[in-house]
């Protein structure tokens, strides 16, 4: 009896090793949970940057469209500018002229 006890508890504690020599290798499902929560994290936050992204681009897009338009509209003031500095030049001209003419009118008038 002795060795049939023997055998039995031998027999007990290899399928003891066994089974914790499965079990040491293999996660558990709190590991396997714990795990899925991280990559849910790192999913979460993957997502939440290309929002942030995409909105930014957005933003830049706008940016870059509104700088076209004031790049239009000073294109435009220059343009403009010359042409009202070209209507100057031509008006003092003319000033000019005038006060040639106006002059010489008055020293006519007064040789007389």
């Amino acid at each position: 009896m002795k060795t049939q006890l023997k055998k039995m508890v031998t027999i007990i504690c290899v399928l003891m090793m066994a089974v914790s020599f499965m079990a040491a290798g293999c996660a558990t499902s709190s590991q396997v949970e714990q795990l899925q929560a991280q990559v849910d994290t790192a999913t979460q936050k993957a997502d939440d940057a290309m929002a942030a992204a995409q909105a930014a681009k957005a933003a830049a897009d706008a940016a870059t469209a509104a700088a076209d338009n004031y790049s239009a509209s000073c294109d435009k003031a220059a343009q403009n500018a010359g042409q009202a500095a070209d209507r100057a030049e031509a008006a003092a001209e003319r000033a000019d002229t005038a006060a040639s003419k106006s002059e010489a009118l008055f020293m006519k008038q007064m040789k007389k």
